[in-house]
């Protein structure tokens, strides 16, 4: 149970996860509204695209903790508990038909090669589910100049990270270089490119 101070760095956590999750809700039923305007049977749940952010976010956090090579407990119960939607250990475990079968305190009992290894491994395990989860939100940021949408998704991203930075007690430089490597990775550099492209005019025939 997480308890002082660091169940007040969780609720602020929490808070901001509610904020990333209406605001990408909103994003993903606009690219919908428009993609599937004449074509409602092609629409999908938008719980869908909630799952692969939470899967997104975990394996964010995950680096940061690990990168001290010590799982603090209270990093463990912060990871697994932030997100509602998804869990990254079962995303892994699908993915690699079983490869990878991970609990959150089986992760703590590997030892420092194997856990860089897996660490090494998620951003490409990873990739196909972050093109799917940043296309339709970035085509919709791309439409919309009046607002940066992936700055305001930063800014929740930011302070869900900062939380966990803290919560066992020590904020490292390490941990935030971890955060901003794996967003960038995973989530910052596809979205840019992509919104981009949806800014592109269209050539002239």
């Amino acid at each position: 149970m997480l308890l002082g101070k660091s169940h007040q760095l969780f609720d602020r956590a929490d808070q901001a996860y509610d904020r990333a999750i209406h605001l990408i809700r909103t994003l993903d039923q606009s690219f919908q509204s428009a993609a599937f305007r004449n074509d409602p049977e092609e629409r999908y749940d938008t719980r869908v695209t909630l799952y692969q952010f939470d899967v997104i976010l975990q394996a964010i956090l995950l680096r940061m903790a690990l990168i001290d090579g010590d799982f603090h407990r209270l990093e463990r119960r912060f990871i697994d508990k932030i997100t509602h939607y998804g869990d990254l250990l079962v995303y892994l475990r699908k993915e690699t038909d079983g490869a990878l079968d991970l609990s959150w305190d089986k992760i703590d009992d590997l030892s420092p090669d194997t856990r860089e290894q897996l660490m090494q491994r998620l951003p490409e395990i990873l990739d196909r589910t972050c093109n799917s989860f940043v296309l339709p939100l970035a085509l919709v940021d791309g439409a919309v100049d009046s607002i940066d949408f992936l700055e305001r998704l930063e800014r929740e991203l930011q302070e869900i990270a900062l939380s966990l930075s803290n919560v066992d007690g020590q904020s490292r430089e390490a941990e935030q270089q971890a955060y901003a490597d794996m967003l960038e990775h995973l989530l910052t550099d596809r979205w840019k490119r992509i919104k981009a492209e949806a800014r592109e005019p269209e050539p002239v025939e």
